[in-house]
């Protein structure tokens, strides 16, 4: 691991995680579900990479999110541990487990007309990556990547909601023109290459259901990389639910539809606790 690796931002999330822990605000799936949610959680997600011509990633990923009382402003990181597996030769490197790619994220609502039909919320996103994992071993970007987007959220009734989003991101030189892709390695090539240039365009739509304090999420997602100068598009799908006053989990199912035939399915598990700011 290299020596500037070592955060000291990460003893201040452990302070901002204590210090807002707080007993007696229950939270429901309307929160739970809200993909640019601005309450302050602390979250682990599960993933599972499946691509064509057998090769497997695995990634178990530690993040905190902390979120202003005024709901404008919200601070995130996460630092994944991934596991390759590549149906290939790559010298003894073949089958491998270490750390990926550290991710800072930066959340600013400039509007927000709660409970409106219509046009309810404007997100601005920005999200630093920096490259603490292995590009040569698909475990990364190689290379600083920046990923400005914008978010609405639109509520069409009081259980259902849409997200469109548009983001682009790229990087600060040279790196796997894939595998910074939210930590998903190149299993064609790991080395490294050139800029990273994507631009990703999704339209979520959640469900509330009420019998179940859950959700239901339908989401496609269109993303184009202008180094390969090729395009994916992915049917997503989500189901979540409370799983007690201050904590939800959730299932989600990525299945690639069009362009080239690398990533085939991704699962991703999620468990969340939310704590009050």
């Amino acid at each position: 691991m290299k020596s500037w690796f070592r955060l000291p931002g990460l003893a201040g999330l452990s302070f901002l995680f204590l210090n807002s822990m707080t007993f007696g605000q229950s939270f429901d799936a309307t929160i739970a579900s809200d993909p640019v949610t601005m309450q302050t959680r602390a979250y682990i997600d599960a993933e599972s990479y499946f691509f064509h011509g057998g090769a497997k990633y695995y990634g178990l990923r530690f993040g905190y999110n902390y979120g202003l009382r005024n709901e404008q402003h919200l601070f995130g990181m996460s630092i994944p541990f991934v596991h390759n597996i590549f149906n290939a030769d790559y010298g003894g490197f073949e089958n491998t487990t270490g750390i990926g790619d550290l991710r800072m994220s930066y959340l600013f609502v400039p509007y927000l007309e709660k409970n409106t039909i219509g046009l309810e919320r404007v997100s601005i996103a920005f999200d630093v990556t920096a490259p603490t994992g292995d590009a040569a071993l698909g475990r990364g970007a190689g290379a600083w990547l920046y990923r400005p987007g914008l978010i609405f959220t639109m509520r069409s009734s009081s259980e259902i909601v849409f997200y469109p989003e548009m983001r682009f991101q790229v990087s600060g030189g040279d790196g796997n023109s894939t595998g910074g892709s939210d930590g998903i390695p190149d299993q064609d090539d790991p080395e490294l290459q050139r800029k990273v240039q994507n631009l990703t365009v999704s339209l979520p739509m959640v469900a509330q259901v009420s019998s179940w304090d859950g959700w239901f999420s339908l989401n496609v997602q269109y993303a184009r990389s202008f180094t390969e100068k090729t395009g994916f598009l992915f049917l997503r799908t989500d189901f979540g639910a409370m799983i007690g006053e201050k904590s939800s989990a959730s299932l989600r199912i990525s299945k690639f539809i069009a362009g080239q035939p690398r990533l085939n399915v991704m699962v991703q598990a999620n468990l969340s606790f939310f704590i009050r700011s």
